[in-house]
C-alpha cells in the first residue's frame, strides 16, 4: 500500500513538471472556434502563427481565419495572390468593444473598399478577440454574382489567399510583416506540381549560368546565349529553382532547341548575344519562364519534363532587362536551376505554347478602359495529339504592364465547353503558374486566348511587340502525356504577291518538323455557341455600363465607403468631362459621433485640396470647410474655393449628410485632376468624438484618428446635367455586426486583459505559494475561489466552459470545497483510533493530487490564454520547479513517518486518556500538508 501510492506519487509529480513545460508545444489550442467543422486547414505564415481552415460546400463554403494579433485581421480570395481585385473578409473590435464583419474589394493596392453586398457574398458567423488572437468564421459564396467586385472560390482546385494584421482595430495600411500570401488547395483536385522548394534526395543540380553582362542604358535589351544540357538520352526535369539576379531583369526564358543549326552551335560558352533586334533565335521549345512574382516549382513524384540527346541538346538561355531610368553600370549574370536525374517517370509533361507568337505587327486601341487582343489555334493542328487526348494541368498566363485579364476558351464541335483557365485583374509582378484541375483536351479541339488591356491612358496606339512598353499575349500550358506539338496559333502573313499564301492563317509547330506547318483555316474565323455569361451581375450603381457618358441626362454617381460608417459620392456632369472644367457634386457621409469628415484630392496632405464637414452650431445642418495645408500643419481655410452647400445637407438619424458644387475642383493652387481620369486620387480622414458644433468653416480641429487613400473611376461617375445628383439618396448604411454580444464581448480589450491577469495571478498564487506550504489554507482556498469566479464568467462569456481548463478548474473548486469537512472527520477519527482510515487518505491523499493538478493547470490556462513565451517559460520553471520540491517533501516525509510509526504506535498503546491537545499533536503529521 506504502510504496504504490508513493510511486504512484511520483508518476504524477514527474508527468506534472514535464506537462507544465510542454504545454508551449501544443500550437493550435490558441485557436478560439471548433477546429473539428473543418475539413481543410493550412498555416499561411512561416510562423504557423495565422491559420486558415476552411469546409467547402455546394453553393457556400465556410471559412476559419484565426492569427496571434490583438488588432483588424483580413484574409482574401485572389486570383494572382495580389490585393488587385481581391475579395476581403475583415474582422475587427470596434471602439464600443463588438467584434465586426465587412467585406471590402480591393481595386488596387489601395485601402480596400466596403462592398455593396454586405450579405450574398459573404455571410458572418462569429467573431472573437481577446488575449492575444483575433478569429472569426464566415461563409463565402463559390460563385460570386459580380465579378468585379467578388472573387469565385476555387473549390476543386488552387486558391490564392492573402492575408493582412494588426495589433490595433484600425483598419489601415498594415505593417511590416504583418501580411502575405499563400496558395492554397482548397478542392480535392489532382496535384501534379506545387509551387514550393522541397529537399529532392536522389536529384542532380543542372544550373544554367548566363557570362556576367553589362547592361545596357537603353530601356529594353533582350540577351541571348547558349548551353547544352546535361549528357543523357534522357533525363527528367522534376524541379525549378528560378532566381532574379538583378532588379532591372524583366523576365528569363529557357527555350529547347531542335533542330539546331550547326553555325549556331558556335554561341555555347560564349559571351551573350545582346544584338536583340537583329538576332533571330532559332528555339521554339518552350522549357519555363520566370517572372516578377514567380517561385519555385516542383512536380508531383511520378511527374517530370524529358530532356536529353533523344529530344534536345541545347537550349537557349533567354534573359531580359528593363531599364527605363537608363542606369548605367548596371551588371548581371543571371541563372536558373533544374533538379533531374535519368531514372524514367511514369508521366512525362510537355508543353504547349498559345497566344500571340508573331509578338509584332498588332496594335491596341488607345484611350479605351479594356481592349481585347485575340488568336486562335485551330484543329488542324490539335488533330495531331494522340487519339486519347491530352490532360492540361496548369498555365502561365503573360502580359506586360496593360494586361487586366486573360482567358483560354475551348470551342468542341461548334460549342464552347468550360473555359481551359481564366485569370481576372492581371498584376505584372505576381505572375505565377496556375494549377488546374486536370482539364481534358481532345484532337479537334479549338482554343481561343484572349488577353484584355486598359489603353486609358494612351493617346497613341499601343503595339505588340518585345519592350516593355509594349505589349504580348501568351499562354503556356503544361500538360500530360508529352507530344511532339510545340505551339498553335496563328501568323498575319500580309497581303504581297510573291507570298503563297496571304492574309492570317493556322500555325502548328512540332519538335520533328523542320519548318511550322502553315495553312488556311476556316476555323479561325468560325462562329460557336458561346457559354452563358456569369458573374456579371453587378449593382448598377458600381456597373460602368449602367450610365455611359451622353447616354441620357440621368446623373450617374460614382460611391465608396473606405470605413463602414463613412461614405463619400461624387458626379462629374457630362459638360464638365468634356471641357475638363466646370461644376462637379460631391457628397460626404457619416455618423454624428464622428468630431468632424474629410475628404481631400489628391495623393498627400500637404497640397491637397480639402473639404470638411462638421456639425453646424445649431445642430441641424453642417459646415463645409474647404481648406488646405501648405506644409505638415494642420489645414486651415481655402478662401479660393468656389463651392456651395446644396439640398439635402444636414442632420437626420443619427446622420451628417453633405452635399456640394464645386466649380473650380480641375485645379487648385498646388495641383490639378482630370475629370475624365479612371485612376484619381483622393484621400480621407476623420476624427471620432462630440462633434465641433461650429457654423466658423475655419474653427480649430484636432488630429485625425484614421486616415486613408483610394481612386475613383471617374468615367463612372459622368452623366447628366448640372443638377444635384443626390437630393433624397443620403444617409443609407448597412450594420454588418452581430445582433447581440455578451457582456464579456462588450469590455474593452484592456479590460479584459485585466481579468485574465487577475485570474492567472490568484490561482497561482494559491496553487503554486499558498496550498504547498500547507500555510493559512482557509486562506488559500478563499484566493482560489476568487480567481475561480472570475475564470467562470470568463469561459461562460466566451463559451469556453468546456474546455480542459475550465473543467479542471471546476473540478477542483468542487473538490476544494468539501475537503475541509473531510478534514475534520479525518482528525475526529483519527482521535479515537489513533490510526489512518479512508477518510484520512481521501482528505490526504486527494488533496496532495488537487494541488499538482492546480499546478498543471495552471499551464494549461497560459496556453488558452495564448500567453507569450516568457509567461509560459517562467510559470513552467516556477510551477515545475515548486511541483518537484512538494513531491520530494511529502516523499521523503512520508519515509520518516514510516521509519518512526512501530514507535508511535507503541506509545499510543499505553493506557492513556488523550486530551483534545494530545490528539491534535497526534494528528500533528497529517496537519503540516492537506
Amino acid at each position: 500500500m506504502f510504496f504504490g501510492s508513493h510511486a504512484a506519487l511520483v508518476v504524477v509529480c514527474i508527468v506534472a513538471f514535464f506537462d507544465v513545460v510542454a504545454q508551449a508545444n501544443d500550437d493550435l489550442r490558441w485557436v478560439p472556434f471548433d477546429r473539428q467543422q473543418f475539413n481543410g486547414s493550412v498555416a499561411l505564415d512561416t510562423n504557423a502563427d495565422v491559420q486558415l481552415y476552411w469546409k467547402i460546400g455546394e453553393e457556400y463554403s465556410t471559412f476559419g481565419i484565426a492569427s496571434r494579433s490583438s488588432g483588424y485581421l483580413a484574409v482574401g480570395f485572389s486570383q494572382t495572390g495580389a490585393m488587385t481585385g481581391a475579395d476581403i473578409a475583415v474582422g475587427y473590435t470596434d471602439q464600443d468593444g463588438v467584434f465586426s464583419f465587412e467585406n471590402r474589394h480591393a481595386s488596387g493596392f489601395v485601402t480596400p473598399e466596403v462592398s455593396q453586398d454586405q450579405e450574398g457574398n459573404m455571410r458572418f458567423k462569429e467573431g472573437y478577440q481577446a488575449d492575444g488572437v483575433t478569429a472569426f468564421i464566415f461563409e463565402k459564396k463559390n460563385k460570386a454574382s459580380c465579378l468585379e467586385t467578388q472573387a469565385d472560390v476555387a473549390v476543386t482546385s488552387w486558391q490564392w489567399m492573402i492575408y493582412a494584421f494588426s495589433q490595433d482595430n484600425s483598419f489601415s495600411q498594415h505593417g511590416p510583416g504583418e501580411n502575405g500570401k499563400k496558395y492554397v488547395r482548397l478542392g480535392n483536385g489532382k496535384v501534379i506540381s506545387t509551387l514550393d522548394t522541397p529537399a529532392m534526395p536522389g536529384t542532380r543540380n543542372w544550373t544554367i549560368t548566363q557570362p556576367e553582362v553589362m547592361i545596357p542604358t537603353a530601356e529594353t535589351t533582350y540577351c541571348y546565349s547558349l548551353h547544352k544540357v546535361p549528357v543523357a538520352n534522357k533525363n527528367f526535369l522534376l524541379a525549378e529553382r528560378p532566381t532574379q539576379s538583378s532588379p532591372l531583369l524583366h523576365h528569363l526564358v529557357v527555350y529547347a532547341c531542335y533542330g539546331m543549326p550547326q553555325g549556331l552551335k558556335e554561341m555555347e560558352g560564349k559571351q551573350p548575344n545582346c544584338e536583340w533586334e537583329t538576332f533571330s533565335n532559332p528555339c521554339s521549345g518552350f522549357v519555363t519562364e520566370w517572372a516578377p512574382g514567380m517561385s519555385g516549382r516542383t512536380f508531383e513524384p511520378g511527374y517530370g519534363k524529358p530532356f536529353g540527346s533523344e529530344l534536345y541538346e541545347y537550349v537557349m538561355f533567354e534573359t531580359h532587362y528593363n531599364n527605363p531610368e537608363g542606369l548605367e553600370g548596371e551588371k548581371d549574370a543571371a541563372s536558373y536551376t533544374f533538379l533531374y536525374n535519368d531514372i524514367p517517370v511514369e508521366t512525362e509533361i510537355g508543353t504547349l505554347t498559345l497566344g500571340d507568337l508573331q509578338v509584332t505587327g498588332w496594335f491596341l486601341e488607345p484611350g479605351k478602359e479594356l481592349v481585347p487582343h485575340s488568336t486562335v489555334c485551330t484543329p488542324e493542328c490539335t488533330r495531331k495529339w494522340p487519339s486519347e487526348g491530352i490532360t492540361a494541368v496548369s498555365v502561365f498566363h503573360h502580359m506586360h504592364y496593360r494586361g487586366r485579364n486573360t482567358k483560354v476558351q475551348i470551342i468542341r464541335n461548334g460549342t464552347e465547353i468550360s473555359s481551359l483557365s481564366s485569370l481576372r485583374d492581371f498584376e505584372y509582378g505576381y505572375q505565377f503558374s496556375k494549377s488546374l484541375d486536370e482539364i481534358k483536351l481532345l484532337p479537334g479541339d479549338k482554343f481561343i486566348t484572349t488577353c484584355e488591356y486598359d489603353t486609358s491612358k494612351d493617346t497613341e496606339p499601343v503595339p505588340g511587340g518585345l519592350s516593355s512598353q509594349e505589349e504580348m499575349c501568351f499562354a503556356w500550358v503544361d500538360y500530360y502525356p508529352a507530344n511532339d506539338v510545340l505551339a498553335c496559333t496563328q501568323f498575319d502573313l500580309g497581303s504581297a504577291a510573291e507570298n503563297q499564301i496571304n492574309g492570317t492563317v493556322a500555325v502548328c509547330m512540332e519538335s520533328t518538323a523542320e519548318a511550322p506547318d502553315v495553312v488556311p483555316s476556316a476555323y479561325l474565323n468560325s462562329t460557336f455557341e458561346s457559354l452563358p455569361v456569369t458573374g456579371d451581375n453587378c449593382p448598377a450603381a458600381s456597373s460602368p455600363g449602367s450610365n455611359p457618358p451622353g447616354s441620357s441626362d440621368e446623373a450617374a454617381v460614382l460611391s465608396t465607403c473606405p470605413e463602414t460608417e463613412v461614405c463619400f459620392s461624387i458626379h462629374v456632369p457630362r459638360e464638365s468631362a468634356s471641357s475638363g472644367s466646370g461644376d462637379i457634386y460631391l457628397q460626404l457621409s457619416a455618423p454624428t459621433t464622428y468630431s468632424w469628415v474629410a475628404l481631400a484630392q489628391g495623393t498627400t496632405m500637404t497640397n491637397a485640396n480639402m473639404f470638411l464637414m462638421y456639425s453646424s452650431a445649431d445642430g441641424t445642418n453642417v459646415t463645409l470647410s474647404p481648406r488646405n495645408a501648405p506644409e505638415h500643419s494642420m489645414p486651415t481655410r481655402n478662401d479660393a474655393a468656389n463651392v456651395s452647400l446644396l439640398e439635402g445637407s444636414g442632420i437626420s438619424d443619427g446622420r451628417m449628410t453633405a452635399n456640394f458644387r464645386c466649380s473650380n475642383c480641375h485645379e487648385w493652387s498646388s495641383g490639378g485632376m482630370s475629370f475624365a481620369s479612371d485612376s484619381s486620387d483622393w484621400l480621407y480622414a476623420y476624427r471620432q468624438g462630440p462633434s465641433i458644433v461650429s457654423d466658423d468653416t475655419n474653427a480649430a480641429i484636432s488630429i485625425h484618428d484614421r486616415h486613408g487613400v483610394f481612386q475613383w473611376n471617374l468615367s463612372r461617375a459622368t452623366g447628366g446635367s448640372k443638377l444635384n445628383p443626390f437630393t433624397g439618396a443620403a444617409g443609407n448604411t448597412t450594420s454588418n455586426s452581430p445582433a447581440s454580444v455578451s457582456g464579456w464581448e462588450r469590455l474593452s480589450a484592456t479590460v479584459r486583459r485585466r481579468f485574465v491577469q487577475a485570474h492567472g495571478a490568484l490561482a497561482a498564487v494559491a496553487f503554486v505559494a499558498i496550498f504547498p506550504t500547507g500555510a493559512l489554507l482557509i486562506f488559500g482556498y478563499t484566493v482560489f475561489v476568487a480567481a475561480a469566479g472570475l475564470g467562470i464568467f470568463m469561459a461562460s462569456s466566451s463559451d469556453r466552459l468546456q474546455e480542459p481548463h475550465a473543467i479542471i478548474g471546476m473540478v477542483l473548486l468542487a473538490v476544494f470545497f468539501f475537503m475541509p469537512f473531510v478534514g475534520v472527520v479525518h482528525h475526529k477519527v483519527f482521535g479515537k483510533v489513533h490510526k489512518r482510515t479512508w477518510w484520512s487518505y481521501s482528505h490526504i491523499f486527494v488533496g496532495r493530487f488537487g494541488v499538482l493538478l492546480g499546478m498543471i493547470n495552471g499551464g494549461l490556462g497560459l496556453q488558452l490564454a495564448d500567453a507569450g513565451r516568457s509567461p509560459k517559460i517562467a510559470y513552467g520553471v516556477l510551477g515545475g520547479l515548486m511541483g518537484v520540491v512538494y513531491c520530494g517533501v511529502v516523499f521523503f516525509g512520508e519515509i520518516r513517518r514510516g521509519k518512526t510509526l512501530p514507535r508511535n504506535v507503541a506509545t499510543v498503546s499505553k493506557p492513556k486518556q488523550l486530551g483534545p491537545d494530545d490528539s491534535d499533536r497526534a494528528a500533528s503529521p497529517e496537519r503540516r500538508l492537506p
